[in-house]
């Protein structure tokens, strides 16, 4: 009895090629699809928190909290809890509050 490599598990997956990973997507409320650094808006302890999608997990978001009060707090949310959002309020909102 061997405990080397197995000769067959080579033929298997030369016989079936590699399976790529799909990358899963992650769309919001209003079904658009998110990225990192996408402003986003989240519910929390019965508050909305304004933060930016920092990383992606399978299958939820990481986003890191902008402004006072929470600064720097990351939540796991689903990203069917999320919104995001754009436009020059939110521009102007990241100016005043990123510190």
């Amino acid at each position: 009895m061997s405990f080397g490599k197995n000769p067959q598990r080579k033929k298997a997956s030369k016989k079936f090629g590699m399976l790529s990973k799909v990358k899963p997507k992650h769309p919001d409320k209003l079904g658009r699809e998110l990225n990192i650094g996408d402003c986003v808006v989240y519910p929390h302890s019965n508050n909305m928190l304004i933060g930016t999608v920092v990383k992606f997990s399978p299958k939820m978001i990481i986003a890191k909290t902008i402004g006072t009060g929470w600064r720097g707090y990351e939540a796991r949310k689903y990203s069917e809890d999320v919104v995001k959002i754009e436009g020059p309020e939110v521009s102007m909102y990241l100016l005043k509050n990123s510190g």
